[in-house]
């Protein structure tokens, strides 16, 4: 067979090749893009439990299910950054759990603007806000 024969056959051949390599391509884009949304909700609904858990409402156990199903949340969908940050809040509560209502305010303003910082970073692959600008607007005297 001459190069003629066989050049229909070498262009469906290579549509073909290059569907596929689209079609993969575009499935990790959706992937990648449907796990940031995973994230983002994962995220806020980690940081509005942190919220209500720390303004003391009426019905604690309820509040404090919430929160530790968020962290749970956070294991499965959060990033390597984010999960460390949290864990260092985690960590620092645990620490001064004795003295909860003596907690060092300021520690856990700084603490709380690290997982924000984490979180931006990870949904926004950066952010060019230092800790003190986010620690600035983070909802905690």
């Amino acid at each position: 067979m001459t190069i003629a024969e066989w050049s229909p056959f070498l262009v469906v051949i290579l549509s073909v090749a290059g569907a596929a390599g689209t079609y993969a391509y575009q499935k990790i884009v959706d992937r990648n893009s449907a796990l940031i949304e995973m994230r983002r909700a994962a995220y806020r609904n980690y940081l509005g439990a942190f919220i209500a858990m720390s303004d003391s409402p009426e019905r604690v156990e309820d509040v404090r299910r919430k929160y530790y199903q968020a962290e749970v949340e956070l294991l499965v969908v959060g990033s390597d950054q984010v999960i460390q940050a949290v864990g260092k809040l985690s960590n620092f509560y645990a620490a001064t759990n004795h003295d909860r209502f003596n907690r060092d305010a300021a520690e856990v303003r700084r603490l709380v603007a690290e997982i924000c910082k984490a979180m931006r970073a990870d949904c926004f692959e950066e952010s060019n806000l230092s800790i003190e600008e986010i620690r600035a607007i983070v909802p905690i005297a």
